[in-house]
């Protein structure tokens, strides 16, 4: 071109076949490298070609988490101080919410409570219904929970993804129809209502890049259990209660403390609020915009 940019940042997706040699790239993840049976074949192989062309064509490498980072040094074979470590932001609109009439409305619209009755307290998932969220060790969890809890739900709100349906079959073949419930997707307008309402919020994925929904959860008050594996412990930092993924009785035990405990729930609750002051869009901008800068310089 007559006027080619200084420098080409892609933040996300692949650099063009041809590109300038200042080009900059984020790397969001490589949870294909973990749990390759998560992904379909055609798209793990483009994961893996697009990411090693990402991390040896570009001048300078994005990384959302330290995870991330290390991952890319680990399959990529890029240096170290190639790749710089900037954490995304989060949503600041939202907020506890506290009117019980509007968190009874969002239940009772999300078929959670019925008119006149007491919501159970509930464990909260949100996110797509996939393999790599782990949700059928979570359900074998709540079962483990329900043994000394019988009167707790597990609300997994989401749209279905690839590979969802063992954790329809689980549901059922433990016999957890009327205790654990499915709103699908849930719309931006009630998801505050939803996981201010929560008993805890529940994320025991098996790999995260970086973990929007445990900020999320954070920022409307509801105590977060979370694996402790990729970049969640990262994210999280000391607002949430962190087991093994792998482990459905570790899940359980997590889940039963947060039930039973209300000095842990406020711990997680004052913890994960001063835990959120550590993101921002506006700081995310200046940290890309530093590295451009730099690149620009080179």
């Amino acid at each position: 071109t007559t006027h080619p940019p200084q420098v080409l940042f892609v933040p996300s997706h692949v650099l063009p076949a041809l590109h300038p040699r200042r080009s900059v790239v984020t790397v969001h993840d490589l949870g294909y490298r973990y749990f390759p049976e998560a992904h379909k074949t055609l798209d793990r192989v483009y994961l893996d070609l697009s990411t090693r062309f990402n991390a040896r064509s570009a001048a300078h490498v994005l990384a959302d988490s330290q995870a991330t980072k290390d991952d890319l040094v680990r399959f990529t074979g890029v240096a170290a101080d190639q790749v710089t470590v900037v954490h995304l932001g989060r949503d600041e609109t939202l907020a506890p919410v506290d009117d019980p009439q509007r968190i009874a409305d969002v239940q009772r619209r999300l078929g959670l409570r019925q008119q006149g009755e007491p919501a159970a307290p509930a464990i909260v998932y949100v996110g797509t219904l996939q393999p790599r969220k782990n949700l059928v060790r979570l359900v074998d969890a709540f079962a483990l929970a329900r043994q000394q809890r019988p009167d707790l739900q597990l609300v997994l709100a989401g749209k279905r993804g690839w590979l969802a349906d063992p954790i329809f079959q689980r549901v059922a073949a433990l016999g957890l129809q009327d205790a654990v419930r499915f709103p699908g997707f849930v719309a931006d307008t009630d998801l505050p209502a939803l996981l201010s309402s929560a008993l805890c919020f529940a994320f025991p994925s098996l790999y995260e890049g970086f973990g929007f929904p445990v900020l999320e959860a954070q920022a409307c008050g509801a105590p977060v259990l979370a694996a402790n594996s990729s970049s969640l412990p990262e994210v999280a930092g000391d607002g949430a209660l962190l087991v093994d993924p792998l482990d459905s009785a570790a899940i359980a035990a997590g889940l039963l403390r947060l039930a039973e405990d209300e000095t842990l729930r406020q711990r997680l609750r004052a913890a994960g609020f001063a835990n959120l002051r550590r993101f921002s869009w506006q700081r995310c901008a200046q940290e890309t915009l530093a590295v451009l800068e730099a690149v620009n310089q080179t």
